[in-house]
């Protein structure tokens, strides 16, 4: 008899520890209503969207150029100054070297647009270097030769997934600007100065695009520091022929990004009386956010603490999701971003920092932001974030920004729902939460 009722016993306790252990068990979830769990998704939301101030592209991962054409938010041009470095010490040409071709290279890392497309990417050699230990934005530029390098002014196309021959090896897709014969021989003549200080004959170069053909266009991501990316020439000596030295962009070589955008351009009366004018009514209806230091978005929960006040310290939010809905999924060639992020804004200041969730301390499967195909939406979980906001013991503002995450290095731009759509559509803060 003792012993059945052991028996019986044990098998309780496994039931209830497994139950509780299985967040996502039917039988947990039966508890977790019994102990009065509540849910809200109609908390204030308040929203607009107006342009970038500044973000930083000094020494990026990896660096865009490009020119893209867009409806909504217009066409942008994306250039990329840069320093040059010798790929070996004390190069020696030889006995009157004389130029065969000088080929500048841009190893493809990935790209945004429309591959259809080509675009009249121009070098240009900068009248002044960058500097070191500075940071440079998106908005900065310097001062560069307006004549281009290029032999001739011609459009490009880029092959992503297409592995390039030259002279039977075979390299990593790249794209290949043929520049000036007189460049090259410039270059072969001033050996001592190469050697010496480069920067006293080749500042740096600038990259930029002009045009392209088709109605979209492209930036591609390129990967400077590459042992593919840099300046090829190749040249002849009184002693042999098929000779080859290469200048390339090293990693302590200064470089960085400039993002120009005409919003002017925009065909969206929504984008113009939002973005540029600032009328911040337009955020209930449609809301905006782009890369390359373009667009973001502020979002702000105002009357957050108010909701809960009645019950004091007397409620534990046990998850708290921001949900950001696509109002256009299925664009051609201007597609989404495949992840955003949110930024903390310090209380009483414009200062930017972390989020207590962010993956910075978290990780990405709970803190959110990319993006879910099937629903067409962005879901990020702020739990911590609302919990110190109700209970007024954090040094964060009800305010936070949207933004693409990696913006220095992705031009995808997202069109989503406003604060006051459907429910299915609307900007919203879903909380589930407990009284005691």
């Amino acid at each position: 008899m003792h012993k059945i009722h052991f028996t019986g016993l044990l098998l309780l306790i496994l039931t209830l520890f497994f139950s509780c252990t299985n967040e996502n068990s039917p039988i947990g979830l039966g508890l977790m209503d019994q102990m009065g769990t509540d849910f809200t998704d109609t908390i204030t939301v308040s929203a607009y969207s107006y342009l970038e101030d500044t973000i930083n592209t000094t020494s990026l991962s990896a660096n865009m150029v490009g020119h893209i054409s867009d409806p909504v938010f217009g066409p942008s041009v994306a250039s990329i100054y840069t320093q040059m470095a010798m790929s070996a010490n004390n190069v020696n040409f030889g006995e009157n070297p004389v130029i065969d071709s000088c080929i500048f290279t841009l190893q493809l890392a990935s790209y945004y647009g429309d591959t259809t497309s080509r675009v009249g990417i121009r070098v240009h050699r900068l009248n002044e270097a960058p500097k070191n230990r500075f940071n440079y934005y998106q908005n900065n530029s310097l001062s560069y030769d307006p004549t281009p390098l290029n032999y001739q002014l011609t459009d490009y196309a880029i092959s992503p997934n297409q592995e390039v021959v030259v002279d039977t090896a075979i390299y990593s897709p790249h794209v290949r600007i043929r520049l000036s014969q007189a460049f090259g021989q410039y270059l072969l003549n001033h050996q001592s100065e190469l050697n010496n200080n480069l920067s006293s004959i080749l500042k740096g170069l600038y990259i930029t695009a002009v045009s392209h053909t088709g109605n979209t266009g492209y930036m591609i991501l390129t990967s400077m520091t590459s042992t593919l990316s840099g300046i090829t020439i190749y040249y002849h000596n009184d002693n042999g022929s098929g000779l080859r030295y290469k200048l390339v962009c090293a990693n302590s070589s200064v470089r960085f990004n400039e993002y120009l955008h005409d919003y002017n351009q925009s065909s969206d009366p929504a984008f113009i009386q939002e973005v540029l004018h600032g009328d911040r009514s337009v955020g209930e209806s449609v809301l905006y956010v782009q890369g390359t230091g373009g667009v973001k978005t502020r979002i702000t929960f105002p009357y957050l603490k108010e909701a809960f006040q009645s019950l004091g310290n007397r409620v534990v939010i046990n998850k708290a999701e921001l949900v950001v809905t696509d109002l256009s999924p299925d664009e051609p060639y201007l597609t989404h971003p495949t992840i955003l992020t949110l930024q903390g804004i310090k209380e009483g200041t414009e200062a930017i920092t972390y989020l207590p969730d962010d993956d910075y301390y978290t990780s990405t499967s709970y803190f959110g932001g990319t993006y879910n195909v099937e629903n067409h939406e962005y879901r990020f979980r702020i739990t911590e974030y609302v919990q110190k906001l109700i209970s007024g013991n954090g040094e964060l503002s009800n305010s936070v920004n949207l933004v693409v995450r990696g913006s220095g290095v992705r031009a995808n731009r997202l069109i989503f729902g406003g604060t006051n759509l459907d429910d299915s559509q609307r900007l919203r803060l879903e909380i589930s939460y407990t009284k005691y």
